[in-house]
């Protein structure tokens, strides 16, 4: 399968990304994963668990589900929500490695950006309708629903 970006080369990396709950996945080749500054997440010496440490990772369980890092780094994900908290040292540090930072900030499709900035707007807005609403300010609830119906409008036109 060749590059979907440059077309040329065989798209030898899977890339795959959630966009609005739909699973959308492609193949690029390896000079392009670079140029897009795309971490490889497996089987590179940054993501692999060091085998001096593996006696003392193997110590750390988590107490929900019984997984030990040992377990995370094989399977390449946590086996409950609880193995967050358990392995936070480990998954900060992973985060900072592929991300260069210990929070992940993640990208916005270019044609979503007017969308979600329009969906954080209603959001704002709505939360000042609910402050509103338990102070009994009646008169700036209502402009405040009718600037929402504003921005529901704006959002169905983009669509």
């Amino acid at each position: 399968m060749n590059c979907e970006i440059c077309g040329a080369r065989d798209g030898k990396i899977k890339y795959t990304q959630m966009i609005n709950g739909e699973k959308i996945e492609f193949y690029i080749c390896e000079a392009c994963a670079k140029k897009k500054g795309f971490q490889p997440v497996g089987g590179t010496e940054q993501g692999k668990i060091k085998e001096g440490n593996m006696e003392e990772l193997e110590k750390e369980k988590c107490p929900v589900c019984g997984w030990q890092l040992s377990d995370v780094e094989k399977h390449g994900k946590l086996g409950c929500p609880q193995c967050y908290n358990s392995f936070r040292s480990y998954i900060t540090k992973l985060v900072a490695e592929l991300y260069g930072g210990n929070k992940h900030k993640g990208k916005a499709p270019v044609f979503d950006k007017r969308k979600l900035a329009l969906k954080m707007k209603m959001r704002e807005v709505r939360r000042e309708l609910d402050t509103a609403i338990k102070r009994e300010e009646y008169q700036l609830a209502a402009q405040l629903r009718d600037k929402i119906k504003s921005l529901s409008s704006k959002m169905e036109e983009d669509e």
